[in-house]
């Protein structure tokens, strides 16, 4: 019998700010953390964690948009109400930890995610080069082997900044987004 290889794809999770509302921190909680920044990068936080006052993003030259099951909550985080943290948390727990939010009196939680996958592939990816010569922290292509993520639910990549990707195996978390029809994400394939 022949060995079934399975190419197992790689996404990158972004939040869909352009049809969905995102959530900003209240003037208040900015201003309280001018000192000391909350740091969403992947270093657990629970144990001191306090939970802000969160509003939804409002710009009134703009048609307000539809809120979403999960809400883009800064440049590198994404947050969901209690219900779908709920739905997500059998799936997720591993790989996470659910930070407590009150979004205009609701509690929401940011899913802050914790597992890195050493998927990277250095030698087929390449950086923009900058007029110094020097590589980018971006992009031209970037490849992540997928077959190398031991879980590839949810997750970081070592060596690689503050990304969030899933893969597209049974159970990832693209896969239940999927199966429960969730908005606010988008999932943006990479080679």
């Amino acid at each position: 019998m022949d060995d079934v290889i399975t190419d197992t794809q790689c996404y990158v999770v972004a939040t869909n700010v352009r049809k969905f509302a995102m959530l900003q921190e209240s003037a208040l909680e900015l201003i309280m953390q001018i000192d000391e920044p909350v740091g969403l990068y992947g270093k657990p936080l629970a144990d001191n964690w306090a939970p802000p006052e969160v509003t939804w993003f409002y710009n009134p030259t703009e048609r307000i948009r539809p809120l979403p099951d999960i809400a883009a909550f800064g440049s590198t985080a994404f947050a969901a109400s209690a219900d779908t943290c709920e739905k997500l948390r059998p799936y997720i727990n591993e790989y996470v930890e659910l930070l407590p939010i009150h979004v205009d009196g609701w509690r929401w939680y940011i899913i802050h995610v914790l597992a890195r996958e050493d998927v990277y592939n250095e030698h087929a990816s390449k950086r923009f080069i900058r007029r110094d010569g020097t590589p980018s922290r971006m992009f031209e292509k970037l490849v992540l082997d997928g077959h190398r993520a031991k879980d590839g639910v949810l997750f970081r990549v070592e060596g690689l900044g503050l990304g969030i990707f899933s893969t597209d195996k049974p159970s990832s978390f693209k896969d239940i987004i999927e199966q429960f029809k969730l908005t606010g994400l988008k999932f943006q394939e990479l080679e």
